[in-house]
């Protein structure tokens, strides 16, 4: 996990698909200003819990994402909870909005190829979601309603439509998979720097001829 800390937009020098989400950034132009009201806190605390928990795991201190968000920890008990309460909320708001970003979309294919490359552009919650998987201790959170998660979206698009289970199933291993294992790989292939956004566009093209059933080739 430690050789995935850089992101991949200082790796490639390009940004990615998606504006990012404001939960994620971190550390970027003029100084903030302490986090007042609820709102500010609530705001503070979840954008650094997820770089955190993405960069360290589930078990970075409380304390030490108090201290990143400028916040008290009382308030952190206050206004989100307590430590699984916070992972919780992590999870089912960075769930909520991939699945708010497919709501416009009918096009199962365009939709995918948007969730891989955006999940590249911003690898937080792949990561924290590797971390959780590989970490015997931790608890994994409760997840959203299924009727509100990106796979029910996908399901109701119809200009095609998915083709199935076992290709919706490939699509979320790559999506969560590839952001987190990318670097290691491209590097173990030996590919330059200058053409890895170009394997982003291709893998994310081979996802959406996937999923909707059309291969690219002869049938």
């Amino acid at each position: 996990m430690e050789s995935e800390n850089r992101s991949d937009d200082d790796e490639d020098g390009h940004p990615g698909p998606l504006p990012p989400d404001p939960a994620t950034a971190h550390g970027h132009g003029a100084p903030r200003s302490r986090p007042t009201g609820r709102d500010e806190v609530r705001s503070a605390v979840l954008r650094e819990a997820r770089r955190l928990l993405s960069e360290r795991g589930p078990h970075v201190p409380l304390r030490d994402i108090a201290e990143a968000a400028d916040v008290n920890l009382g308030l952190i008990h206050r206004h989100v909870g307590r430590k699984d309460a916070l992972l919780t909320t992590v999870m089912q708001e960075a769930v909520r909005l991939g699945a708010a970003r497919l709501e416009h979309l009918d096009d199962a294919g365009e939709a995918v190829r948007g969730m891989l490359l955006g999940a590249t552009a911003h690898p937080e919650i792949s990561r924290l979601l590797a971390w959780l998987a590989l970490d015997r201790e931790a608890a994994f959170p409760p997840m959203i309603d299924p009727a509100e998660r990106p796979a029910a979206a996908l399901r109701r698009m119809t200009s095609p439509p998915p083709a199935g289970d076992v290709e919706l199933l490939l699509v979320f291993t790559a999506v969560y998979a590839w952001p987190v294992l990318r670097g290691t790989l491209l590097d173990a292939l030996d590919i330059p720097a200058d053409q890895r956004e170009e394997i982003d566009d291709r893998l994310a093209d081979l996802l959406a001829r996937m999923v909707t059933g059309h291969s690219g080739g002869a049938t």
